[in-house]
């Protein structure tokens, strides 16, 4: 069984047989490697013993499964087989059940999602808000086109288009992402149009918006007053705020390390904090959760009823029509106008080109620690300003 030293190169380029299948072996895994077929199809398999039989078991095709990813795979089956177990019969069993829709959808998160989705966690909400709730016990292979449109048209229903194209979105990716790991036929996302109609959003809140909603948060207290604050302060994502861990704040050397998903090497952001957001880190109750934002009586889950804690805003400051995503373009005009360089903006937004604000749009980044840190001071200062210092 000839081998050879795999790389995601090497087997792109790896021309199809002329016919029969062509077995490419990785040297640095026995067991592991690529099977081509004459049309080009690339399938990572793995190959084992189990109880004195050979086995195979197919973990996904290339590109959409890197090299990497699918090395991953494979030790995860290994150990499997170490523990006495065999997951090629435990593959087949679960067909022959019917994998249901809640079991794919999991699947989806833990093998897919966390590993290449920055977003893995919108998507593990959308999954449980929008989607087990219509099809959890559903064999997953028994969703057709006609599902997926009265589940997303409903959403739009009931007033959120936007979500119901992400949705759509969504199901598009995992029922493509199911085909290629071999958990079902065919995708029924096929010919839907997107129901909701979008507009880029170009809401910038004005100084007494600022003031105004700096007001309420601080009425509002913990968790969310201290939230939206640092959502602001810092031009971070909603979702990354309230996932923030301790273990991620560098008190010593004032940094913040953002991660971006699970598993994914090289993708974690790393801003300088002001000392406003640190003075409000500090002053936050602790509990023996890792997050800074623990959800009440559920310490191994981050804080959530974002929108609940906004409209709460909105009454108490007056302020209409504000979402989280309108603070972080806010602090990118707001840094503008304050003389910040547009690539350092762009840096501190973790590359993010928000091309409706003038003036930042896409382009390279620049900027060392000292100038990233000394933007975000002095928009904490400013806001600090107008929101009377509290």
């Amino acid at each position: 069984m000839p081998t050879a030293s795999l790389t995601d190169r090497s087997v792109a380029r790896a021309r199809p047989p002329a016919r029969g299948r062509l077995d490419l072996w990785d040297a640095e895994m026995p067991g592991f490697g690529l099977r081509i077929s004459p049309a080009g199809r690339r399938s990572w398999q793995i190959m084992y013993r189990f109880e004195g039989r050979k086995r195979r078991l197919t973990l996904g095709t290339f590109p959409s499964l890197p090299l990497e990813i699918a090395r991953d795979a494979a030790r995860a089956t290994l150990k499997e087989v170490a523990k006495g177990n065999d997951p090629a019969a435990a593959r087949a069993a679960a067909r022959g059940s019917e994998l249901s829709f809640e079991g794919f959808a999991q699947a989806y998160v833990e093998r897919y999602a966390k590993r290449r989705k920055r977003s893995w966690r919108a998507d593990a909400g959308m999954i449980e808000r929008h989607l087990l709730p219509a099809w959890q016990r559903r064999p997953a292979a028994g969703i057709g086109r006609r599902d997926v449109i009265e589940v997303v048209e409903g959403i739009a229903a009931r007033g959120h288009p936007y979500a119901a194209n992400r949705c759509l979105s969504l199901l598009r990716t995992m029922f493509a992402w199911g085909v290629e790991a071999d958990l079902v036929r065919a995708t029924p996302v096929v010919r839907i149009a997107a129901p909701g109609h979008e507009v880029r959003r170009r809401r910038v809140l004005g100084d007494d918006e600022i003031a105004a909603l700096w007001g309420a948060w601080n009425a509002m207290a913990w968790p969310f007053g201290p939230l939206f604050k640092i959502v602001l302060l810092t031009a971070q994502r909603r979702s990354q705020v309230a996932g923030m861990r301790l273990t991620d704040i560098g008190f010593a050397n004032q940094f913040w390390t953002v991660p971006h998903g699970s598993g994914v090497p090289g993708h974690a952001h790393a801003i300088p904090l002001s000392s406003h957001v640190l003075e409000i880190i500090t002053s936050l109750p602790r509990s023996g959760s890792g997050y800074v934002f623990p959800a009440r009586g559920r310490p191994g889950r981050h804080v959530s009823g974002f929108s609940k804690a906004a409209r709460r805003a909105t009454r108490l400051s007056g302020v209409t029509d504000w979402r989280c995503e309108d603070l972080r373009r806010t602090t990118a005009a707001g840094m503008l106008g304050l003389g910040t360089p547009a690539p350092v903006i762009r840096q501190l937004l973790d590359s993010v080109a928000l091309p409706t604000v003038a003036g930042v749009e896409a382009g390279p980044t620049l900027g060392g620690v000292d100038d990233l840190r000394n933007a975000f001071q002095a928009w904490g200062e400013h806001v600090r300003a107008l929101g009377g210092n509290p």
